[in-house]
């Protein structure tokens, strides 16, 4: 693999962190019977409303299956990612360009790397 393409892969995966850690948030602020992971043969795992964030987060988004996905997958996996962020900012109608809020700063940052990849 030449060196852009790693260089590109570390990008998106270090950029997949701030989504994984509002997930986490997220969660934590729940009581969980599961402790965090997710179950999909268990009722209140599927019924929850943070099965996404949950499953996300204890599957995909984990740093080992990040290193072993392919750049295929590493590219949705942003995709999802930038669309997570971007729900709260767009809710409460943040201008995305000028708020100095951490999830808009991801999002600026972020943009160019979801357009090159």
């Amino acid at each position: 693999m030449s060196e852009r393409v790693n260089g590109e892969r570390d990008k998106v995966i270090a950029a997949l962190s701030f989504p994984r850690l509002l997930m986490e948030r997220e969660m934590k602020e729940q009581s969980c019977d599961q402790h965090y992971q997710f179950n999909e043969h268990i009722d209140e795992c599927n019924d929850c409303l943070y099965a996404l964030e949950c499953q996300s987060n204890s599957d995909r988004l984990s740093v080992e299956n990040l290193r072993n996905a392919s750049a295929a997958e590493l590219n949705k996996l942003l995709a999802f990612g930038y669309e997570y962020v971007s729900y709260q900012p767009s809710r409460d109608d943040h201008e995305t360009e000028l708020c100095d809020c951490q999830s808009c700063g991801w999002i600026r940052d972020v943009t160019p790397l979801l357009e090159s990849v």
